[in-house]
C-alpha cells in the first residue's frame, strides 16, 4: 500500500533542510517534522516520518489521514502556526513524497515474529516457577543488546 503526502522543505541558511508534513501534523495532532543535512537525507527522513506515523495509525486500527492537494498546502500557514518571525532560510519548495507502507511494515512493523530458542532445562523450570514472561524477557534483553544500555 502506498501513500502520498505533500511535504514542505526549507533549505536552512546554516546548512541542511527542515521538513514538514502539514496533513499529518493537523490530522494526527502531532509534530510531523524532521530534517536532514543534505536534500537526499531530508527526503529519506520525510519518507521515514510519513511511514512511521501512518504505520502507527494502521496498527492502532485508526483511519489513515487524508492527503491534501499540493496547491492547498501553503508555506504561510505553516509559518504562522510555527510562530517563527524572520526565518533565515535560503529557499523553500514543496513536493509530494510517496511511501510504500507495506515495505516499511515488513521491516519495522509491530507484528510479532515467532522464534524458537534453546535454554537449559533448569533455567526453564526456575523461570516458569517465577512466572517470568519469556517473550517479554527476550525482547528486553535484545533491546538492551541492540541499544547497549
Amino acid at each position: 500500500m502506498k501513500v502520498i503526502y505533500p511535504v514542505l522543505f526549507y533549505e536552512e541558511k546554516e546548512g541542511g533542510y527542515s521538513v514538514f508534513v502539514p496533513d499529518l501534523e493537523k490530522q494526527l495532532n502531532t509534530t510531523a517534522s524532521t530534517c536532514g543535512n543534505t536534500l537526499e537525507e531530508a527526503m529519506y527522513m520525510a519518507e521515514d516520518l510519513i511511514a512511521s506515523l501512518v504505520l502507527d495509525e494502521i496498527e492502532e486500527g485508526n483511519k489513515i489521514p487524508n492527503a491534501s492537494k499540493i496547491e492547498d498546502i501553503t508555506f504561510e500557514e505553516l509559518e504562522d502556526n510555527l510562530k517563527i518571525k524572520d526565518w533565515n532560510y535560503v529557499s523553500k519548495f514543496k513536493t509530494y513524497i510517496c511511501v510504500d507502507i507495506s515495505l516499511f511494515a515488513q521491516k519495522w512493523g509491530k507484528e510479532l515474529v515467532k522464534k524458537t530458542v534453546n535454554i537449559p532445562k533448569w533455567v526453564n523450570t526456575k523461570a516458569e516457577e517465577l512466572k517470568i514472561n519469556f517473550s517479554k524477557t527476550l525482547e528486553e534483553a535484545l533491546l538492551q543488546k541492540i541499544y547497549k544500555e
